[in-house]
């Protein structure tokens, strides 16, 4: 019984969208006021379609569903399958079901409900926009960002408009393209005077370098000059001495090379009336300990400039070995003489300035007859021995 009664509540829901559609018609034009009567004229049956109306264009399987399975209402059923998200009945009894509450559920549809949005609106112009691409490019554009769905839809070009637009886009591109020539024209010119200009500037720096070049080099070769007539004139006068001193000592000359500095020193030749030659035994500045403690000091000093692999602590360490032994152990005759061939000796003692003149200094000196070795001398003075040897030490630690 419940299934035959269905029709009735559906035809007396039907009635009021029937009267409504007509109210809204007369709102746009006296023409379209005939569109509820029974004897509408031809013209305006052909206009009903074109308003698309949404309600329409339902399932009517599915109302007939709703209404009579179910006994959803036409209003109802209509607004479940129009607001949905599926279309389907599932989707329209779900959206029935969270919306029974409402106060408007049974309220008429108003016209052009549920419509699709057919293009975006910007509410900041006014502009139609097709698509999201179109949209993305006026906002890009013009920096709006104000936007909005609309069921507007945007009337396609004519092949005259379009043809028309065409033309517009390449007239404005072509200035486009001569503006950008010109700036590119202007932007050559500057960059052109700026390479110029830089050229200039660079020629200028390399001859004022260049200048100055020359300037240190004639510097560097009247340095070396003076330097040069500075060792002339020193020679000159080492000569003069050595002239008044040989003409003080009847040709004789009392000086040689020693370890405490330059003593010009000569093959002496002394003939007596009887024939006989002699040859004079060459004289060596004595120097006192005073004099020897000072040069010790400064041998030290340059041997413990060598920081680079702590190659002058090991040579410290070396001469403070050699030392302590001779001044530890005066009457070994081990600890008295020197092999300057071993790797340890050429390694760590002989490339260091300082080193040799210090043992020297101290009281070693070459063995006759044996440049390979260096012995103590026998008038060596053990006192220097031991505070060399003391100096060393402190020279180990302060080098670290």
């Amino acid at each position: 019984a419940a299934a035959p009664a269905a029709p009735a509540p559906m035809e007396t829901e039907a009635a009021p969208a029937d009267k409504e559609a007509p109210k809204k018609e007369e709102e746009k034009g006296a023409d379209n006021a005939d569109v509820s009567m029974t004897d509408a004229s031809a013209t305006a049956a052909e206009e009903a379609p074109k308003a698309s109306n949404p309600v329409d264009e339902l399932d009517q399987e599915a109302i007939k569903t709703l209404t009579e399975q179910m006994g959803f209402t036409l209003i109802r059923a209509q607004k479940g399958l129009l607001f949905s998200t599926g279309g389907t009945v599932e989707s329209a009894v779900e959206w029935l079901m969270e919306h029974q509450d409402d106060a408007d559920i049974d309220d008429p549809i108003p016209e052009g409900a549920g419509a699709k949005a057919q293009s975006y609106k910007c509410n900041e112009c006014g502009k139609i926009l097709s698509n999201m691409a179109n949209l993305e490019l006026h906002a890009n554009k013009t920096g709006h960002s104000d936007f909005e769905e609309s069921t507007q839809s945007v009337k396609p070009l004519t092949p005259e408009e379009k043809a028309a637009k065409i033309a517009e886009i390449k007239e404005l591109l072509k200035l486009k393209r001569a503006e950008r020539e010109e700036a590119e024209k202007v932007d050559h010119v500057e960059r052109e005077k700026q390479r110029r200009f830089m050229g200039k500037e660079m020629a200028k720096t390399r001859e004022e370098m260049e200048k100055e070049q020359r300037k240190r080099e004639a510097a560097a070769r009247k340095a070396e000059k003076l330097a040069q007539k500075r060792e002339r004139e020193r020679i000159r006068a080492e000569l003069e001495k050595d002239k008044l001193e040989r003409m003080a000592n009847k040709g004789k000359l009392k000086g040689r090379l020693g370890v405490d500095g330059y003593a010009p020193d000569a093959i002496q030749y002394d003939k007596d009336a009887g024939g006989d030659s002699q040859e004079p035994q060459a004289q060596k500045p004595k120097t006192t300990s005073s004099a020897s403690a000072s040069k010790i000091d400064e041998y030290i000093t340059k041997v413990s400039s060598y920081r680079a692999g702590g190659d002058g602590g090991k040579c410290l360490k070396v001469l403070k070995l050699i030392v302590g032994n001779a001044a530890d152990n005066p009457d070994e005759e081990k600890f008295k003489k020197v092999n300057m061939e071993t790797n340890t000796y050429k390694n760590k003692v002989k490339p260091f300035v300082g080193a040799k003149s210090l043992l020297l200094a101290v009281g070693f000196c070459p063995q006759d007859g044996d440049p390979t070795h260096l012995v103590l001398k026998d008038d060596a003075d053990m006192q220097l021995l031991k505070d060399t040897k003391a100096k060393l030490e402190k020279a180990v630690v302060n080098y670290g």
